[in-house]
């Protein structure tokens, strides 16, 4: 799928003319996708080809029509945005612009290179700006995956926090431990901690395990940060982490720890 510079036939003296880029809109709300396609078919330099209604057709149409751009809920029946994104990964893919009542899945957007994030309701002006966005990032010929390039790390190199009104970028080079508290993990670093929206398991996911290693349900630890450890009861323990912080070892996560420290 081409999300480069985008040209278009000769206008009268010539020059090459840029194309309508192609638009996708996938919303359950029936409301809601009027409302958006009378307000993008307003913008000139887009041509919307296609609406759906939930995720699953939204990948069938994106695999059909190639559109450049896809305007698409955050929240949907069956198989949400994200997830929706999650199933055609592998191919370069097009320019997504979120649009959801919701706030909290910002920093996620963000994550995997979302060209903007309307929260709804928004107006025929903000989204003008999120096409001007859109066109501005399809003819800059900066291509859209979610799968790294060869030889790049697949890992998280850097973590995005939405903190009030901005977003923080914390190295995962100064994590020294993570907990979870019910829907955000606590990001210790040397100079404090940071608080993020979403869960231990999906964070886990994406942090190298050479670097880390889960010690409880609720706690992940850097290695290199451990320096010591004392038992509790029941075949549980104590980390002493470099900061002078104490991380739990539950018995149930022993075994995996002693193992992953040792290579």
């Amino acid at each position: 799928m081409q999300n480069g510079s985008k040209l278009g036939a000769k206008g009268q003296n010539g020059a090459l003319t840029a194309a309508p880029a192609r638009v996708l809109i996938v919303e359950d709300e029936e409301h809601s996708r009027r409302y958006l396609r009378e307000l993008l078919e307003d913008e000139s330099q887009i041509e919307v080809v296609g609406e759906s209604a939930d995720g699953i057709q939204g990948i069938q149409q994106i695999r059909e029509l190639s559109p450049d751009i896809v305007f698409v809920d955050v929240q949907m029946p069956g198989l949400d945005g994200f997830g929706m994104i999650e199933q055609i990964a592998g191919t370069q893919l097009p320019l997504f612009v979120f649009v959801t009542g919701y706030s909290e899945y910002a920093v996620k957007a963000f994550e995997i290179e979302a060209v903007d994030y309307l929260s709804k309701p928004f107006d025929k002006e903000r989204l003008s700006l999120s096409v001007e966005r859109a066109v501005r990032r399809l003819n800059s010929a900066i291509p859209i995956s979610v799968v790294p390039n060869a030889g790049e790390s697949p890992w998280l190199s850097r973590i995005s926090i939405r903190d009030d009104e901005r977003i923080l970028f914390v190295p995962v080079d100064e994590i020294i431990w993570i907990e979870a508290a019910n829907k955000y993990v606590v990001i210790h670093v040397p100079n404090g901690t940071h608080i993020s929206r979403q869960t231990i398991q999906s964070l886990e996911d994406k942090l190298d395990p050479k670097q880390f290693v889960r010690t409880h349900r609720s706690t992940i630890v850097r290695k290199d940060a451990v320096r010591g450890m004392h038992p509790l009861f029941h075949g549980d323990y104590i980390i002493r982490l470099g900061n002078g912080d104490e991380a739990p070892l539950s018995r149930s996560f022993r075994e995996s720890f002693f193992r992953e420290m040792s290579r």
